[in-house]
C-alpha cells in the first residue's frame, strides 16, 4: 500500500537517530511561545478544512491515553506540548499556512468550491493503527484510508491554496520539544515498533470542516462551514 510505505519512510527516520536532533527541535519550539514554564502555541493565521475538532469520544480517549503512556517514558525535566483533546483532528487541505497570502475574496470562495466538490464524494472510512514520532518529536497516530482522489479534486480546484499539503492521514498528539538522551530514545523506538498492530478504531468520515485558525493546534479557531458527504 502506497500510504503505508509514505509512513515506514518516516518511522525509518526516527529508527535511524540516537536521540531527537536540536536542529529539527528547534523547528517545534518555534511554533511556542515560553511563558514562566507554561507552552502556549503561537498565533498564526491559518485557513484549513479537517475532521474533527472534536473526534469522537472512544477516539479521543484512546488517543489521549496512548500520549501519556508515551510522556511516561520522558525524563521529568522533558519539556512537550499535549494537543488538548477536544482539538484533535485529521487536517484534510489547507488553503493558507501562515507564511501565505490569499486574498480574502479568494478565501471566501473556497466554501463553495469545496462544497461542491465534496457533493461529489460518498463518506468513508479511517482505521488508525499505530503511532510514531518524528526527528522533531512530533508524536503521531497513523491513519488509513482513500482520500488521495479527495484531495487531488481540492488541489485542482483550489489554485490559490497551500502549495504545501500533507500526503498522509494522521492526526498529530502533541510534541516533544527536549532531548531525551539515548536510554529513552531507545525505549521510544520499541514503543514505536511494537504499536504497529495496535488498532485503535475507526472515524467515519461524513463531515468536514472549513476553519480559520488562528493559534497552532487549534487552540483558537472558528469554524467557518460544515460541510456533509453524501
Amino acid at each position: 500500500m502506497i500510504l503505508d510505505s509514505r509512513y515506514q519512510t518516516l518511522k525509518q527516520r526516527f529508527l535511524d537517530i540516537d536521540d531527537f536532533p536540536p536542529e529539527f527541535l528547534a523547528i517545534s519550539r518555534n511554533l511556542f511561545d515560553f511563558n514562566n514554564g507554561e507552552i502556549v502555541p503561537k498565533r498564526f493565521e491559518v485557513w484549513t478544512t479537517l475532521v474533527g475538532l472534536p473526534l469522537p469520544q472512544p477516539l479521543t480517549t484512546r488517543f489521549e491515553s496512548l500520549f501519556d503512556e508515551i510522556i511516561k517514558l520522558l525524563p521529568n525535566s522533558t519539556r512537550f506540548y499535549k494537543v488538548r483533546p477536544q482539538n484533535y483532528h485529521w487536517e484534510l487541505f489547507i488553503i493558507k499556512r501562515p507564511d501565505e497570502t490569499v486574498e480574502e475574496k479568494l478565501l471566501i470562495q473556497t466554501t463553495e468550491i469545496i462544497r461542491q466538490i465534496l457533493n461529489n464524494f460518498k463518506p468513508f472510512k479511517m482505521s488508525y493503527r499505530g503511532f510514531l514520532i518524528t526527528p522533531d518529536g512530533t508524536i503521531i497516530v497513523k491513519g488509513y484510508g482513500e482520500f488521495d482522489q479527495l484531495r487531488e479534486q481540492l488541489r485542482q480546484q483550489i489554485s490559490w491554496a497551500s502549495p504545501q499539503q500533507s500526503n498522509l492521514g494522521h492526526i498529530s498528539l502533541g510534541r516533544i520539544l527536549d532531548p531525551v538522551g539515548e536510554v529513552c530514545f531507545r525505549e521510544l523506538k520499541q514503543l514505536v515498533q511494537t504499536s504497529e498492530n495496535d488498532e485503535y478504531g475507526e472515524l467515519n468520515i461524513n463531515c468536514v470542516k472549513y476553519v480559520h485558525e488562528s493559534q497552532w493546534y487549534m487552540e483558537t479557531q472558528e469554524v467557518v462551514s460544515t460541510f456533509n458527504l453524501r
